[in-house]
């Protein structure tokens, strides 16, 4: 199967560097545009159906890609972002003043449930993430589909399907307005292309 996977476009929470996991923002003008170029690509791709997170910011981008054409259209809650529990919505620096821990070293505790209060370690943020795509897997074998998501989730199926496994999370990063494709057949994972521009 062929699974395409997309980041949602940019908001104004992107734009101002906060934290906003499960916040449910929408996406900006520069994402509106981002979205319709990914549309302009991916208007004569062929795909059976698209998947995306619920959360709105992924579900708006994703109306944009697919126009009016004719697939199978399903959100999917396991593909949200981390949730940052109390930090959610919420600037570094705040988190730093409140808390008193610098988020700047994050990668290297992030792993520890309980770090974010009421909030997702990354260990069980990713292990939620790999859980769902293995589901869609089993689900959709022999289609194509489209992923539409969030950095976070992309990095952790990017650090999956490479077999690089979770501590390998932090190669990664998704750019918005770009696609990344992948070929699945059982165990064999070939990677066609990670952030793609959409031209």
């Amino acid at each position: 199967m062929r699974i395409y996977m997309v980041r949602h476009g940019e908001t104004d929470c992107n734009v101002r560097g906060m934290f906003y996991g499960w916040h449910d923002c929408d996406i900006n003008e520069k994402g509106i545009a981002q979205a319709t170029s990914l549309h302009e690509y991916f208007k004569d791709v062929e795909y059976d159906k698209v998947i995306c997170s619920d959360l709105l910011r992924a579900k708006h981008t994703a109306e944009i890609i697919v126009g009016d054409k004719e697939c199978e259209f399903i959100t999917n809650e396991k593909l949200r972002e981390l949730s940052f529990g109390d930090w959610e919505n919420t600037y570094p620096d705040d988190i730093h003043k409140q808390y008193g821990y610098d988020t700047k070293n994050w990668g290297k505790s992030i792993w520890d449930a309980g770090l974010i209060p009421n909030g997702e370690s990354h260990a069980q943020f990713y292990d939620r993430i790999v859980a769902g795509f293995q589901e869609i897997v089993a689900e959709n074998k022999g289609k194509t589909i489209m992923i539409v998501a969030h950095n976070g989730t992309l990095c952790a199926l990017f650090a999956y399907l490479t077999g690089v496994g979770r501590l390998g999370y932090w190669n990664f990063f998704a750019h918005q307005g770009c696609y990344n494709s992948f070929l699945v057949s059982g165990e064999r994972v070939l990677v066609e292309g990670i952030n793609i521009p959409a031209k």
